[in-house]
């Protein structure tokens, strides 16, 4: 997945590793609910935990509540030109694990976001099927975070 962001990449990357703003878009975009933190040693770690709702079908369910409590850890480092950051995504008591690798680099006053995410899920029988529905949530929710981002930027230049 990629985005052109209409905002200097120093500006983006403040967004994404500002606690407060990253609580205040999960809240804002239907979360239960969102407490984010952050960890500067030379690169920056933010961990945020959030409880989620998703309609789940009948599979699925079997796996996972429509009410989760997810972790997520990225840990990021880089300089203006070009920050890299390693993500993971837990469900809490759940052996699903999403990861990715997320790239923001810089093109003058825009830059790009990229991220590929990989799911793994050690379920017998039915992993394959948890890993496809979570990489298909976890790009949704992607896609619907960066729309936001990009609404935000516009709004808030």
């Amino acid at each position: 997945m990629e985005v052109k962001l209409n905002a200097t990449a120093d500006h983006v990357f403040g967004l994404l590793t500002d606690p407060r703003w990253l609580e205040a878009r999960s809240l804002a975009m239907g979360e239960l609910s969102a407490k984010c933190s952050a960890r500067k040693s030379g690169g920056v770690q933010i961990t945020m935990k959030r409880r989620v709702h998703r309609d789940l079908n009948a599979i699925v369910a079997k796996v996972i509540n429509p009410d989760s409590e997810i972790e997520i850890v990225e840990n990021w480092s880089g300089d203006a030109s070009r920050r890299t950051a390693t993500y993971t995504l837990s469900l809490i008591g759940k052996p699903i694990t999403v990861t990715a690798d997320i790239e923001l680099e810089a093109a003058g006053k825009a830059c790009t976001y990229r991220i590929k995410h990989l799911a793994k899920v050690k379920v017998p029988l039915i992993g394959g099927v948890i890993e496809k529905f979570m990489i298909g949530e976890t790009e949704k929710g992607c896609a619907e975070e960066l729309t936001y981002l990009a609404d935000f930027l516009k709004k808030n230049k």
